[in-house]
């Protein structure tokens, strides 16, 4: 009977240990930049990480800048030159010929085999890869394995954004529900993606 109160006990100190620290174990791959042939702002962002790869585009750690994410249904005449992320871009500064746009990507492992595809296709070995902190652990998993086939190389990047708290995640609604999101991704990503 004690060990089973033990048991429980210990259980229970370290699923709270855990859910403490989930947001610096889903930030935690996380890098420093350092120059590369390529910029990527990942979709699906409040534009945060567009503000980070202006930034890194303007500090010279790369050429070119990479949107994926970017809405393949948009008619002949609403070029992606139109998006509110790339007219960010280009207000910052960063000239139209050194954007790229990737509309073929619906979720991280395609964006990974598109990186993949498009930096072999020019010849590049290095990117930068820009997403929000609590992504930044299943974007790794998404892209070592297409990266390391390859023999090409990333850091990832995190966007800043003021009301992400590593050590309080689960206190903003919207972190919340997005670190709860990504748990249940990665378990997704484990089966669905493991032998690729």
């Amino acid at each position: 009977m004690k060990r089973m109160l033990f048991l429980i006990i210990f259980l229970f100190i370290l699923a709270g240990f855990a859910f403490i620290n989930l947001g610096y174990w889903l930030s935690a791959p996380a890098s420093t930049p350092i120059p590369a042939d390529l910029i990527v702002s990942l979709g699906g962002d409040g534009g945060e990480r567009g503000q980070m790869a202006a930034i890194l585009y303007k500090t010279g750690y790369a050429k070119k800048i990479l949107l994926t994410g970017m809405d393949g249904r948009q008619v002949s005449t609403q070029r992606h030159y139109l998006n509110s992320r790339t007219q960010f871009l280009l207000d910052q500064g960063v000239p139209i010929e050194s954007l790229i746009f990737d509309d073929q990507a619906s979720n991280t492992h395609q964006e990974a085999i598109n990186i993949a595809a498009l930096l072999q296709k020019n010849h590049w070995q290095g990117v930068l890869v820009v997403s929000d902190p609590p992504h930044i652990r299943r974007l790794d998993y998404a892209l070592r394995p297409v990266f390391k086939k390859a023999g090409l190389h990333y850091q990832l990047i995190q966007s800043d954004v003021p009301t992400w708290h590593a050590d309080r995640w689960w206190q903003d609604e919207r972190w919340a529900q997005f670190c709860a999101k990504e748990v249940v991704k990665l378990v997704y990503y484990a089966f669905a993606y493991n032998n690729q």
